[in-house]
């Protein structure tokens, strides 16, 4: 197999702008606003399957967010799992995604082998679309919800976690 993966995201980027909507605008600062940067190049395989999940934001005072996921090549000397507090990268081993019967609005959970992510998400919308060419195919469920649960620092201090915004996602190709 000829195929490699090479990805760098990034959390807790502050972002800034306004949307309008209509009469409405809507107004983002760095105080608390914050995205995820997505960067990678890679020789696919030819059927792939992903798992994502990314969130940024404050609790408290405190930027948090974190980066999980998994679906490409071997995660056991490593593994694209990660919390940010304010600033400081605190590693994470292996996560699993539990969607319940691929339905993809009931609520899904979060578990880890080193229990150091441990979390519930509450569905809100199910950006999905599934595109068949017959030799090309996506099959794509982006979901955007709040996440509730806990998350441990290397340290080992709690960060209590509840109704978080963020996303988690299932990608099925072949391309």
């Amino acid at each position: 197999r000829h195929a490699f993966y090479y990805n760098q995201k990034i959390n807790c980027l502050p972002a800034e702008g306004e949307l309008t909507l209509g009469e409405r605008k809507i107004v983002f600062t760095p105080n608390d606003s914050f995205g995820v940067l997505d960067w990678g190049r890679r020789v696919w395989t030819y059927n792939n399957t992903w798992y994502w999940g990314s969130a940024s934001g404050k609790i408290g005072n405190d930027l948090f967010g974190f980066n999980i996921g998994y679906g490409f090549g071997d995660t056991s000397a490593a593994t694209e799992n990660l919390l940010c507090f304010n600033g400081k990268v605190h590693k994470l081993d292996r996560v699993e995604f539990h969607i319940p019967n691929d339905d993809f609005l009931k609520s899904w959970t979060f578990t880890s082998n080193d229990g150091r992510f441990e979390m519930e998400f509450q569905p809100i919308l199910d950006r999905h679309s599934n595109t068949n060419l017959l030799v090309i195919q996506s099959n794509q469920h982006q979901v955007f919800g709040r996440f509730s649960g806990k998350a441990i620092l290397d340290d080992g201090a709690i960060i209590n976690v509840k109704d978080f915004p963020g996303f988690a996602e299932k990608v099925v190709n072949r391309w």
